[in-house]
């Protein structure tokens, strides 16, 4: 009975400081300028300027699957989307969760919705999705080490 006891007090504890954990989470600024930065750019389609946000070998997968790897090509990714389908386009970013994992690394969660941008037949295509982003900080501002952007699945039918 006391080893239950024993269990039951330190399973207790567990959850607490699990649950105080997850409650010291607060909201980083230096996470909102990145976030604030990014949005920025991408309304000016600045794409130099959203390759800056990223590290040096930075991966990133885009909504269509793409992957693509280094601030170069990530560059010249954006400036192709830009220069096309994405011409014009906007985007909101919700933040969601945040965890730091290291002294200089993060990841952190949320959602974003791209309006502009135009299909095949010039309509707009709305496109919604979430993402997650593992970060690191340089000089005190955190960059995007890897980026991966996701739409849902179609339903199942």
């Amino acid at each position: 009975m006391r080893t239950l006891r024993i269990a039951a007090a330190v399973l207790a504890a567990v959850l607490a400081i699990g649950l105080a954990s997850a409650s010291a989470q607060t909201k980083d600024p230096a996470v909102d300028k990145l976030v604030a930065d990014w949005t920025a750019a991408f309304a000016k389609a600045d794409a130099k300027t959203l390759a800056s946000l990223y590290t040096e070998n930075a991966i990133r997968i885009s909504p269509e699957g793409g992957r693509v790897v280094g601030r170069e090509a990530i560059s010249k990714e954006f400036a192709a989307n830009f220069a096309g389908p994405w011409k014009g386009a906007t985007i909101k970013i919700q933040i969601g969760a945040f965890q730091t994992v290291g002294a200089d690394t993060a990841v952190g969660e949320g959602t974003y919705e791209v309006v502009g941008v135009k299909g095949p037949d010039g309509k707009p295509v709305p496109i919604k999705g979430s993402y997650v982003n593992t970060m690191v900080k340089q000089n005190g501002a955190w960059v995007l080490a890897s980026n991966a952007a996701v739409v849902p699945a179609p339903p199942m039918k």
